[in-house]
This record gives structure tokens, sequence and C-alpha cells, in this order.
């Protein structure tokens, strides 16, 4: 009885190996692209990103293989007044990427004046959102705006 049971053990624990690693498989890896999206507003603001440049971003953002578990999600969401989703990243490419080059401007840690802005032109208003994502200095990140076109 003893062999017996040794040999059940070692074919379940040699089952629950051969299972982690075809899993492994099938998850994306970091340098993985796919599409990234932030909260703005009650929408969501999307662009290609790797999972690692997503992370980077929105730290402890919910993955989904697919886009349709994405919206699955958001609609769920939305009945979650209390906590709805600041964002994900998705292991497929954006369907409606918003690639178009406009002005970001960033709130001054310390405004003189009229100068209380920092704009960049040509940034597309995924990389502005997820640039004001990250301020660790007090800033606000609604305090950024983003505006199709040139910067005046």
């Amino acid at each position: 009885m003893p062999d017996r049971t040794r040999r059940a053990v070692i074919v379940v624990a040699y089952t629950m190996l051969l299972s982690g690693v075809f899993s492994a498989w099938a998850q994306a890896s970091g340098g993985a692209p796919g599409c990234c999206c932030l909260m703005r507003g009650v929408t969501f603001v999307c662009g290609e990103k790797t999972q690692s440049e997503c992370l980077a971003i929105l730290p402890a953002a919910p993955t989904f293989a697919k886009i349709a578990d994405w919206k699955k999600a958001v609609e769920a969401s939305k009945a979650q007044e209390s906590g709805p989703m600041k964002g994900g990243w998705i292991g497929e490419s954006c369907e409606q990427a918003e690639a178009r080059p406009g002005c970001c401007c960033f709130p001054k840690l310390h405004p003189t004046g009229s100068d209380r802005f920092d704009c960049k032109a040509g940034m597309t208003e995924f990389d502005c959102r997820a640039e004001c994502a990250m301020f660790k200095d007090g800033r606000e990140p609604s305090g950024c705006t983003w505006a199709v076109g040139a910067c005046r």
C-alpha cells in the first residue's frame, strides 16, 4: 500500500508541475505588446504598450486576455460607483487607440504668475495621461490638460 500511495503522489505532483508549465506559456510575458487603458473622466483612453510599460504607469492594473473580457469588466465596474476601474492592460491590440498628436500641459510644481504650465507638443492623449498619472511630487494629475493640435 505505501508503494501505491507514493506512486499516486508522484503522478499528482508531476501532473501539477506540467499544468503549471503550460499555464506559464499561456500567460503573456511582460514584454508582450498589448493595450493599456487609463481612466479619463467616465471613459478610458488607451494606447499600445507592453504589460511592463502599463504596470509602470498603473501599478496593480488588472490584466485581460481579450478586449471582450475588458469590456465586460468595464460594464461591471460602472455598477460599482464606490470603486470603478482605474484602467487595465489587454493582451490584444487596441481597437481604437488614440494616436492623434496634440499638446499636453503639466501643472508646474512651483508656478509663478501666468507661467503655471509646462507644455509639450506632439504627445498623444494616452501618453499625456500616463505621464500625469506618474506624478509623485504633489502635483495633481487632474491639473493636466491635453488638446489636439499644436501648443500655443
